[in-house]
């Protein structure tokens, strides 16, 4: 429902989405749109009912699962199994044990309640893998403790049958009991938090993705949203340009409908197309930087402008606005065969920087002073200037 409404405004339709979903719930920085995904974010809102239980032992809720579903134990969690007599959340929770493992850090005390093979102890976690090929625990019981293990400070261990085995064995000789009690702790990304956050834990299920350089000229302040919108499809390269059309099998006339004299794609359109360039052009000459015919070298370009707020900021809401209004004159000659000619064009951007420098008057004044000084300080060299 998310995902039609998104790019239809409607629930009706059948077509397919012009960017992944999985690409849609990425952050900003990630190159996505920072929409949640709905499963992950349940998925995390789940996992802070069973954060409840191993550490909110004020909670009757907690109390009453540890009793009467794990039978008084806090490690039967990990060995516990679904059942049709337990409700649909209980299941729900027995089942998000692997997930929520890796979270759940034993810290060793005197050992005597932490379980060798099923308390997440071990540097590496989950040790059960450590297991003979038939099955045995090699002559460790199940529900064998730490503590169970080291008689008279003497750690008495089965010989090792693997390297990992006999790395383990070798991390524990380097424990040394306390008279402190074993205690849970929770770990995200390498770190102990002592409250739980959705927003953190739903980051790490989502997993590491690189953030993109691309971002920032794309997502920042002040910008106009579907000059934004439009400008991240187009640097994903996903709006229906002429050569996309003809790869999905589709026969239309591959000419550029701008210039008529080559194919289009998105790369011809910005700014190799001899209209789309003048145009170009005359919106450089006003942010005082040298146009650059090619997409790549546009986009580095703009990733590259100074840092002075009052240059950056105009510089790329003119730069989205032009790749906005070359795409609207486009679909306007292709839909409605109505064509508009560089200053016509030129002159709705110019009241579009105009308007929007104006909108933020009265909050940041200077700013805004210095923007709309900046954009009519060197006319253009069109007559509708």
């Amino acid at each position: 429902m998310c995902s039609f409404f998104l790019w239809k405004g409607n629930l009706q339709g059948h077509h397919s989405a012009k960017v992944a979903w999985e690409k849609v719930t990425l952050t900003k920085d990630q190159g996505g749109l920072g929409i949640k995904d709905l499963l992950i974010w349940n998925r995390s809102c789940t996992l802070r009912l069973i954060w409840i239980i191993f550490f909110r032992k004020d909670s009757v809720w907690a109390s009453w699962f540890k009793e009467v579903i794990l039978n008084g134990s806090l490690h039967n969690y990990w060995t516990i199994k679904p059942s049709q007599k337990y409700s649909w959340l209980v299941n729900k929770l027995i089942k998000l044990k692997t997930v929520v493992f890796p979270l759940i850090k034993m810290r060793l005390g005197n050992g005597q309640s932490a379980r060798f093979w099923l308390d997440n102890w071990a540097p590496d976690g989950c040790i059960s893998s450590l297991q003979a090929p038939s099955g045995s625990r090699l002559g460790i019981p199940l529900h064998a403790t730490i503590a169970s293990l080291n008689r008279n400070g003497n750690w008495h261990l089965p010989p090792a049958r693997s390297e990992a085995m006999l790395e383990l064995y070798t991390f524990i000789t380097t424990i040394v009991l306390a008279e402190e009690h074993d205690y849970y702790e929770w770990k995200i990304q390498g770190k102990f938090k002592a409250k739980f956050s959705t927003g953190e834990l739903y980051t790490y299920l989502i997993g590491e993705v690189q953030d993109q350089d691309w971002a920032p000229v794309i997502w920042f302040s002040r910008s106009i949203p579907r000059h934004s919108f439009h400008s991240w499809l187009m640097i994903l390269n996903r709006c229906p340009t002429k050569d996309r059309m003809l790869q999905w099998g589709l026969q239309v006339d591959s000419t550029c409908l701008l210039c008529n004299a080559q194919s289009e794609s998105r790369n011809h359109l910005y700014f190799d197309c001899c209209y789309s360039f003048d145009l170009w052009a005359l919106i450089a000459q006003r942010c005082r930087i040298i146009p650059r015919r090619n997409w790549d070298e546009t986009v580095s370009q703009m990733k590259a402008l100074p840092s002075r707020k009052v240059d950056r900021l105009l510089t790329l809401l003119s730069w989205q606005a032009a790749i906005y209004w070359i795409w609207n004159e486009r679909n306007s000659r292709m839909h409605t065969n109505v064509f508009r000619s560089v200053d016509a064009i030129f002159t709705i951007i110019d009241c579009q920087i105009r308007n929007k420098t104006q909108s933020f008057r009265v909050s940041n004044p200077n700013l805004s002073s210095a923007m709309f000084q900046r954009w009519i300080e060197t006319p253009a060299s069109s007559s509708s200037s």
